[in-house]
């Protein structure tokens, strides 16, 4: 019975010293990672745990894990910062000794490279998961293949692009001078006019709002971000459409213009046939009178109304090629000169919608949106049957 005590005891004793060594199950990964954020200013203010894009993160490697990151740094050179699990790369420069006591400091400087495809889609997903400018987020290192280590931190760690006024200024200012400037486009100039006709052309007018947007997009991320933003190729072909689109339907004016001038020449160059063979009939009516046949005297007669009929057609096709009135911006880029047309109305509703997806990705990423090859096919597919249904169209 003694031994039997002895032997419950034991085992009593060594569960009670390995709970004691694990410590709290939640608690692990914090004080036993060995690593830690060390803060702006040396203290534990909330502030001074709020970082923004373009900082130097410094985080402290402690412990059993400095002799770890010293060898791995050493072999690889791979320590990768990770936020709520998004692996950010290409932060991290070479560990330092920590200059306040034993450990190693570790610098991420917390940049978006545009042009690295691993760092810049890590910092897209993680600001789509986040609904807010500044956000608190879970940081972590992993070191080398190794499964990432919570960071500890005194304080919530914060996170944002820019402060949230800077953003929704920025964000205001821009959406002002895309309206402003296309409105200044739209009423002040004859830019978005066709030259022959003076109406405003649906593809000038598409091809002026991508370039605006795309310009005023790139500029308002540069100033947040002070890096020269990556410009997708999706952003390039949405250029390429509308610029495409708008090259197009000049040169489909151009055509129809160049064919209506072709005709006047013909009807022209019929009026004067016409004219002379009826002075010819006047002349010899006036020097033989006697002499002049009824069948002559007809002739005359049909002339004069072949005349007038030539002279009404040749008036009609000049009113073509005449600058026109214009009925206002909507009713222009919708109306294909027989009223409202769908081919024309889808176009528009396709750029809007996909304009308004272009801006709120750029206010929720602050990044250029890299667009779905589909919606980018069905837009080329809109204004290829624009341009399809234009040839027909009047002038």
């Amino acid at each position: 019975m003694r031994y039997l005590i002895v032997f419950v005891l034991s085992i009593l004793l060594t569960c009670v010293t390995t709970l004691s060594a694990q410590g709290v199950p939640g608690e692990k990964s914090v004080s036993q990672s060995g690593f830690s954020i060390v803060s702006k200013n040396m203290a534990n203010k909330a502030e001074d745990f709020h970082f923004q894009l373009g900082e130097i993160l410094q985080i402290k490697a402690s412990g059993e894990l400095v002799k770890k990151v010293e060898s791995e740094w050493g072999k690889t050179k791979s320590l990768t910062l990770y936020f709520d699990g998004e692996a950010i790369a290409a932060l991290g420069s070479p560990p330092q000794q920590f200059e306040g006591g034993p450990g190693l400091l570790l610098n991420f400087t917390l940049i978006r490279d545009a042009e690295n495809d691993a760092n810049r889609q890590a910092w897209d997903r993680l600001f789509r998961k986040k609904h807010q400018y500044q956000m608190t987020i879970e940081p972590s290192i992993a070191i080398g293949n190794d499964l990432p280590l919570l960071v500890h931190s005194a304080q919530p760690f914060q996170f944002s692009v820019a402060s949230n006024s800077a953003i929704w200024l920025i964000f205001l200012c821009g959406v002002a001078t895309l309206l402003g400037t296309y409105w200044y486009l739209a009423t002040k100039t004859t830019i978005l006019c066709d030259a022959e006709t003076n109406y405003y052309s649906l593809g000038k007018s598409q091809m002026a709002f991508w370039g605006l947007l795309v310009v005023l997009s790139f500029t308002g991320i540069w100033i947040l971000t002070g890096a020269m933003e990556r410009i997708p190729p999706q952003a390039l072909i949405l250029l390429g459409i509308s610029g495409g689109t708008g090259l197009s339907a000049v040169v489909i004016g151009n055509s129809k213009k160049a064919e209506i001038q072709s005709k006047i020449s013909e009807k022209q160059n019929k009026l004067t046939e016409l004219q002379q063979e009826e002075q010819k009939l006047q002349a010899q009516k006036a020097s033989y009178p006697a002499a002049f046949l009824q069948a002559s005297q007809d002739r005359l007669v049909e002339i004069k109304s072949e005349i007038d009929s030539v002279f009404s057609e040749i008036g009609k096709l000049s009113g073509q090629v005449a600058p026109g009135q214009s009925k206002g911006f909507w009713r222009d880029i919708c109306d294909d000169g027989n009223g409202l047309s769908f081919h024309r109305l889808q176009v528009v509703i396709w750029t809007m919608v996909l304009g308004a997806v272009f801006v709120q990705n750029v206010v929720q990423v602050i990044s250029m949106p890299e667009f779905a090859e589909t919606l980018l096919t069905l837009l080329g597919i809109s204004n290829a049957t624009y341009l399809g249904f234009k040839i027909p169209e009047k002038l």
